[in-house]
């Protein structure tokens, strides 16, 4: 038998040339006495044998076959494995004894550690014969069903309690675990294991069968609508006509809950009330199983009605909540006498007439102020509203302060920053929202253009990796026999930047990146799952070394910080919600009719699927962005299969998976919060829409039919966006400067009319100067103010073309003239439509549409008098000497 150790002292040396017959000859003289010396790693002992023979332990080396010749044959064992068969052999007799714990089909390590002395959990992974014994008992487990005598107790008492009354959870569908474990008297975790696990849940689908086949407790979409619990005070006939006519109807409905709720609410009161036509429904209920009378029904559902509307008064509650609750009793009604359970009433039970809260309009970007702790300063504040209060006074403007508090703090914010601003309000705030959205949107470009270089140098960086991924895989995690050899097989693909040149570090990144390519499908191992599996911490050290996850994830796939900036892009950009812009899918976009533009299309969720259509420059930042995504999400689509036709897609640790919308608010909240400019000021994304549809009316005038195409809602809706403060002060102008214009014109043949109006002569002509004739029977009040000519006389003779500075006064010579231009207008329509009809479509023929709208208008109302005199106005005209019929050119 061999012995660990040093020789006995009686062991003289052996001298004289060393050959293998030498060597032999003294490990024979050992094998004899079962004294062969050996040493650790179940190996000979080379330094006891080298002094014996009078050589250095080197001197040996050559001798290493003969060394693995006597090894080989004595079956030299060292360390725990030189006990290998009593460890064999106890742990049969424990298996067989059943003594043995098993968990996760894994037998117990810690007695059988305990047992021979093994210290460190690490014992498996270094002895192979020790992990070989234990793998061949476990398939033997797994053959046999294997339980330890007190997991087989436990497993026999869990059968009889499930055999017994159950206790379920809420759901009516599954075991309550902690009942079942108190009962059973087993650990709630045992119920982890594979036979408790499976004992439960066949128990389970037996309750489900029953489930899915009750009457009385239908099962409905996933979920489980108990009636049995009004089973004390309606008789069980009549709820299982209940509950199968609930099933029948809730299948189609989007939300059964609700109704559901409100539907036992009433039976409950009906079945306990002490009312007289409460009891005879009930009555007839249990006599017949169904509810007959239809006049003792409805006047039971009206007294319950009347219980709900007392409630406000005398609970508290409120208005809201009452006609929530009786417009959920009426579905489920509904659906109950359409299958003749009830009787159907006369009249939809009524809700409850009270003034709906007007509903919070969604602020814009200019509505909102410094965040809690940073709040403007008091004197900028006043300031912004001292002049405020002065253009009105200017203008003759009272229009109130209503809504103006939150707009005149983002001015005071601009102004406390040192910003010119200009004097009208409306142009102030539109400035506003422009200097704050171009904020973001620069910012957000910023984070794309960061993440489009990244993966630019991933891209090229990938192209010269040099690793095979599988053959690196199989060596690192069963293929290395050792600590040392795993170290040099990692170090000769990803070296250590303090330890390798710049050129050698940008390989191993490449390498690294390929790995995950080849290995993880192009989507890095978070840092809290990189510490367990096979490859163990070997992702979280090289994210260490390599610059960290933050570094590595943007040269694969566009990170998250990355996808709300493109997102975020889409919504300044296109005016669209937020969760139109989050939902878009990867067909999005497309080439547009519009030349140079591209079509991006949303869908509405909560208008059914309405699409939502944009078409964006090709060159916007947004199109721009989103076309990249496209070429560069190509891994996170291909790791998700629920959302894999999704654009925004994210890596969430370990998950890929479409941008939530408590995500998307929470990320916004800090990217505003750190763009230029826009530091410790409370900006949400919903804010983005209506600062966009506001910059589009204050850009427009006021006039609301750009914004309706952006949002593409209807007038009620944009309305809600559109009108506000700011808005409704340009509307109070034009108004103003209407009446202004009206007085000078009315006046304008009255003598002594300036006086007559509190203003002197030379106001008046002022004014009156201000209004031109066209000769064509409309007024301009500014020549010079035609949007696009500001500075320079008005050059077009397109009016009708939404002009704001058209006016058309029903004053018989002004509207005579207009007449003649129709007469005209109308004589040469066939001319023209034969000879130049582009042009005759482009500037006459809205002319004439013009004229014809404002007849219509006149001969409907008082105003024919005007029109009538007006005619015989144009003809007294027409016939006089010199005149010259106007004809287009």
């Amino acid at each position: 038998m061999a012995r660990h150790g040093k020789s006995s002292a009686h062991v003289g040396n052996v001298r004289g040339m060393l050959s293998e017959e030498r060597l032999r000859a003294v490990i024979d003289r050992d094998r004899a006495t079962n004294g062969v010396i050996t040493s650790r790693r179940n190996k000979i002992n080379r330094a006891h044998y080298a002094k014996l023979l009078g050589y250095t332990p080197g001197a040996l080396a050559r001798f290493g076959p003969i060394f693995a010749e006597y090894e080989c044959e004595l079956g030299i064992a060292t360390g725990p494995l030189r006990h290998l068969s009593m460890m064999r052999e106890w742990l049969t007799s424990a298996y067989n004894a059943r003594e043995l714990g098993i968990r996760d089909g894994k037998l117990d390590r810690i007695e059988f550690g305990k047992r021979f002395r093994l210290r460190g959990g690490n014992f498996m992974a270094r002895h192979a014969p020790i992990r070989m014994l234990f793998d061949e008992l476990e398939a033997r487990a797994e053959r046999e069903g294997y339980l330890p005598l007190v997991k087989q107790a436990e497993l026999e008492r869990v059968h009889a309690a499930l055999a017994g009354r159950l206790a379920l959870n809420r759901d009516r569908m599954t075991i309550n675990r902690v009942v079942l474990a108190e009962v059973a008297h087993v650990p709630k975790i045992r119920f982890r294991d594979k036979p408790f696990a499976d004992a439960i849940a066949a128990r389970e689908a037996e309750i489900m069968i029953e489930v899915e086949a009750s009457k009385i407790d239908p099962f409905v979409n996933g979920r489980v609508f108990p009636f049995s619990d009004l089973a004390q005070i309606w008789p069980t006939r009549f709820l299982e006509r209940v509950g199968v006519r609930f099933k029948q109807v809730a299948a189609g409905w989007a939300e059964a809950k609700g109704p559901y709720l409100q539907l036992c609410n009433a039976f409950r009161w009906i079945g306990s009330s002490a009312n007289s036509h409460c009891r005879a429904v009930v009555a007839e209920a249990n006599g017949c199983g169904q509810v007959r009378s239809a006049g003792e029904w409805e006047d039971a559902l009206f007294a319950y009605r009347e219980h709900l509307v007392t409630g406000i008064a005398t609970c508290g509650v409120t208005h809201s909540a009452v006609d929530s609750a009786i417009s959920g009793l009426r579905i489920a009604l509904n659906g109950l006498s359409s299958g003749s359970v009830v009787p159907a009433t006369s009249m939809p039970l009524p809700g409850v007439k009270y003034v709906r809260r007007r509903s919070t309009r969604r602020p814009s970007v200019a509505e909102v102020g410094f965040t809690k702790g940073n709040g403007v300063n008091a004197d900028y504040v006043a300031f912004a509203r001292d002049r405020f209060l002065e253009a009105c006074r200017n203008s003759s403007t009272d229009i109130g302060m209503d809504e103006s508090d939150e707009f005149i703090n983002g001015l005071a914010i601009e102004i406390g920053a040192s910003r010119d601003l200009p004097t009208e309000i409306g142009a102030a705030i539109r400035l506003v929202l422009e200097r704050r959205l171009n904020a973001l949107r620069a910012r957000a470009k910023a984070v794309v253009d960061t993440a489009v270089e990244a993966h630019q140098r991933g891209s090229k960086l990938l192209s010269c990796a040099q690793i095979d991924g599988a053959k690196f895989e199989a060596a690192y995690t069963g293929g290395v026999p050792n600590a040392y050899e795993r170290g040099r097989l990692v170090r000769s693909f990803f070296p250590h930047p303090t330890e390798a040149g710049d050129g050698q570090v940008q390989q191993g990144i490449a390498n690294l990146l390929s790995l995950i390519t080849q290995r993880h499908g192009g989507i890095p191992p978070s840092v809290a799952s990189a510490k367990q599996g096979a490859y163990g911490q070997f992702f979280a050290k090289r994210y260490l070394e390599y610059g960290g996850l933050r570094t590595i994830a943007p040269m694969l796939n566009p990170d998250p910080e990355t996808i709300g900036a493109i997102l975020s892009l889409y919504l300044i950009e296109s005016g669209a919600n937020v969760s139109v812009g989050r939902t878009l899918d990867r067909e999005c976009i497309e080439s547009s009719d519009l030349d140079g533009h591209s079509r991006i299309t949303g869908y509405k969720a909560r208008a059914r699927g309405k699409p939502i259509i944009v078409d964006l420059l090709d060159a916007s930042p947004a199109v721009r962005a989103i076309e990249w995504l496209l070429s560069a999400s190509g891994r996170l689509s291909a790791a998700t299969s629920d959302d894999a036709d999704r654009l925004f897609l994210m890596q969430i640790g370990n998950r890929v998976q479409l941008m939530t919308p408590h995500w998307y608010t929470s990320w916004f909240k800090n990217f505003a919060a750190s763009t230029p400019g826009l530091e410790s000021i409370r900006l949400v994304p919903s804010m983005i829409r209506p600062s966009v549809l506001l910059h589009a009316a204050l850009g427009n005038d006021g006039r609301l039919e750009v914004g309706m195409a952006i949002g593409q809602h209807g007038l009620v809706v944009s309305q809600g966006y559109q009108q506000k403060w700011p808005t409704r002060l340009l509307y109070d102008e034009n108004i103003r400067r209407f009446q202004a214009a009206f007085e000078t014109l009315v006046l304008s043949g009255v003598d002594d009319a300036a006086s007559k109006l509190g203003i002197t002569v030379t106001q008046f002509k002022a004014r009156l100067s201000d209004l031109r004739a066209t000769g064509l029977g409309t007024f301009c009040k500014d020549p010079r103010g035609r949007p696009g000519e500001q500075g320079g006389t008005c050059s077009t003779l397109d009016c009708w073309n939404d002009c704001p500075n058209l006016l058309i006064m029903a004053e018989i010579d002004a509207i005579a003239a207009l007449q003649l231009w129709q007469r005209s207008l109308r004589a040469v329509k066939p001319e023209w439509e034969r000879d130049r009809p582009e042009r005759w479509d482009k500037v006459w023929l809205p002319w004439l549409c013009l004229t014809d709208v404002v007849e219509e208008k006149m001969v409907r109302g008082p105003m024919i008098k005007i029109w009538k005199k007006a005619q015989r106005r144009a003809d007294e005209i027409s016939v006089q000497p010199g005149y010259v019929v106007p004809r287009p050119w």
